[in-house]
């Protein structure tokens, strides 16, 4: 444990590797700044060519940018809270039971409740990120909803990733669990046509936004392993999680900094 706790906060590791995540982060917002400015410019042609000048219109065209923007904000910080509650049970899976004398008996009887809790206290960490790393301001509940729907199928796609790269089994019952769950929130005991496709437009929606989360932590998580950062021997799921926390960093200093208002 002293070992980790010396590594990780090593100044001169975690400065470069902090680097990497602000000059990633950093490509990703100029992408969206890019996409956010020609949908506003064809915003623009439409209003012309159709001579309606609403106010509704011209203040959705003008918010456009900080509502990708936000919408990212989000993805990466409920990826984060999803993946602290993960690395959680690994620990107390593979370590704290192993430990305790007697303790796995109890764990084996009570880890899918513990899992589903953990989960549900990930959404409250969510909230408590929006409003201590950043305000979101921008964005309506109903976005957030799809946001985060968005980031559960990103989780799954890292559980798949280590499962069938890593060979590793062990996350095999969180893959089945979170495909479960994903796939419940589209299809539930009282839902409706119109329901199903709000959510499935909501998801698509954030589609684009969730590819450029995988292209990004793919490429801060693969620098990291690559120098040797992060160490795969405390477990991937884990120096996944700290690849985002640096990456909640990188979002931190950027909103408080005001750097992108700069280039909206």
């Amino acid at each position: 444990m002293q070992y980790y706790v010396l590594h990780y906060f090593n100044f001169q590791n975690a400065g470069t590797f902090m680097l990497v995540s602000f000059v990633g982060l950093a490509l990703v917002l100029a992408i969206i700044l890019s996409i956010a400015r020609l949908e506003q410019k064809s915003a623009r042609r439409e209003m012309e060519a159709a001579r309606t000048y609403s106010k509704e219109q011209i203040r959705k065209i003008k918010r456009r940018p900080y509502v990708l923007i936000e919408s990212f904000y989000e993805m990466v910080f409920s990826s984060t809270s999803i993946l602290f509650f993960l690395a959680l049970y690994y620990i107390i899976d593979g370590q704290f039971t192993d430990a305790i004398p007697g303790t796995y008996a109890i764990w084996v009887k009570y880890q899918d409740i513990l899992l589903l809790v953990f989960l549900f206290l990930s959404v409250f960490m969510t909230n408590w990120f929006d409003v201590l790393l950043v305000r979101l301001t921008h964005i309506k509940p109903e976005q957030k909803a799809a946001v985060r729907l968005t980031s559960s199928l990103y989780v799954v796609l890292i559980l798949l990733y280590i499962r069938f790269i890593y060979n590793d089994t062990n996350y095999n019952t969180l893959i089945m669990y979170f495909i479960t769950l994903f796939i419940g929130r589209f299809i539930y005991f009282d839902f409706t046509w119109k329901d199903f496709m709000n959510m499935l437009h909501g998801l698509m929606r954030n589609i684009p936004l969730m590819l450029l989360m995988v292209a990004y932590s793919a490429i801060v998580c693969w620098y990291g392993f690559h120098v040797g950062f992060l160490l795969k021997s405390n477990g991937v799921i884990i120096s996944t999680l700290i690849a985002h926390l640096f990456m909640d960093l990188a979002i931190f200093i950027v909103y408080h900094t005001k750097l992108v208002k700069f280039f909206i």
